[in-house]
């Protein structure tokens, strides 16, 4: 019953968002924004995205419990990131545990903490680039952005090698209230990926895995940068990689949707109208972006289920 609401709301909540954006779109403007589309630049995108699959498939073999093949984290990541499209949030992080114990013989609990771990990771990369974009927007001392790139290097650096102190720190709000429901299941994940941490991670690991997480990033920005700047040609490079930031962060926003939709062209075009860009012309713009962007892990799917029908090679096989 809870799933069928679940369902329920976040389909409302999609169709709703997305009429609304819809309801923006002047169809004048928007043949002429698909007629002056740079579709290379978009193919580029689309192929570093899949790319970025690569790396987070590195991340769910760096982060594996026991000896896997790569080809079966790639397989894992596939249907995580299509399932991300086409359940709402919350279920598409439960298929994901789902995915790597059914794919890469993990136990619930490791997949679990994999999953946390990258998210984690994740968010301290995205708000510390996002912070470096605002200061390079605003800022006219060119050495500030500088001496922040290398507070946010020194931040990320402590929070990797504090991590255990930090999760423990964490828990204790939770620790204090494990006597009801949620207090005590989120204390009992924190209390796991503690325990993964403390027990599975060294130092180099656990660097690596930011080596891992900044590279994810860096070409998942410089993706969403190329479609943006495909759609809109005008647009300076900084300003569309504030746009693509901003819509990764938009994940986080605590409305319940089918795969984002809905809510990410909404943000999208937030951040048009932000820039300048009028509702009628900011609407499609948004809407195009955002088809780019889904097809690509549609096109990694494929590419992922084609390899596996091939004959494995010692790559694929081995852990990176």
């Amino acid at each position: 019953m809870r799933r069928k609401i679940l369902w329920l709301t976040s389909s409302v909540a999609s169709l709703a968002l997305l009429a609304l954006v819809v309801a923006q779109v002047n169809w004048q403007s928007a043949k002429t924004i698909i007629n002056d589309i740079n579709y290379l630049w978009v193919a580029v995108g689309i192929g570093l995205l899949i790319i970025e699959g690569l790396i987070t498939a590195a991340r769910f073999s760096l982060l594996a419990m026991t000896p896997v093949r790569f080809i079966d984290c790639l397989r894992a990541t596939a249907w995580y990131v299509l399932l991300l499209i086409g359940l709402p949030a919350r279920l598409g992080e439960i298929a994901g545990v789902a995915m790597i114990v059914k794919h890469m013989g993990e136990r619930a609990g490791a997949a679990t903490a994999s999953l946390l771990f990258q998210r984690l990771f994740d968010m301290i990369v995205l708000t510390a680039v996002l912070i470096l974009v605002c200061v390079l927007l605003t800022s006219e001392n060119s050495e500030l952005p500088m001496l922040f790139s290398i507070i946010a290097a020194m931040g990320l650096f402590t929070v990797v090698l504090c991590m255990d102190r930090l999760l423990a720190i964490a828990a204790q709000p939770f620790l204090r209230r494990r006597t009801e429901i949620w207090p005590r299941r989120i204390l009992r994940l924190l209390l796991q990926v503690r325990m993964v941490s403390r027990h599975h991670f060294d130092r180099s690991r656990t660097l690596k895995l930011g080596g891992y997480t900044l590279a994810k990033w860096l070409v998942n920005l410089a993706a969403i940068g190329c479609i943006v700047s495909a759609v809109v040609p005008a647009m300076k490079s900084l300003t569309a990689l504030g746009v693509g930031i901003v819509y990764n962060l938009s994940a986080v926003i605590p409305i319940q949707t089918i795969g984002g939709i809905g809510i990410s062209e909404s943000v999208l075009l937030g951040s048009f109208v932000w820039l300048g860009y009028s509702l009628e012309m900011g609407a499609p713009i948004a809407i195009a972006i955002r088809l780019a962007l889904i097809s690509a892990p549609i096109l990694f799917w494929l590419f992922v289920m084609l390899l596996g029908r091939r004959r494995s090679t010692g790559f694929l096989d081995d852990k990176p």
